[in-house]
């Protein structure tokens, strides 16, 4: 049995993401907010000095 976002045609990443949006969406406003920052993330990229 193939998965019902396989089936349309979605990977797993995009799926999730979907339903982690309709989740949030669902909530009460005041833990809405507090979900949204929760999904806010901030990357650093290091890089090595080159010798």
């Amino acid at each position: 049995m193939v998965s019902y976002w396989r089936q349309a045609g979605l990977s797993y990443i995009r799926y999730s993401a979907i339903c982690a949006r309709v989740v949030r969406a669902a909530l009460k406003p005041q833990l809405r907010v507090e979900a949204e920052k929760a999904t806010e993330s901030n990357v650093k990229v290091y890089r090595p000095k080159q010798t």
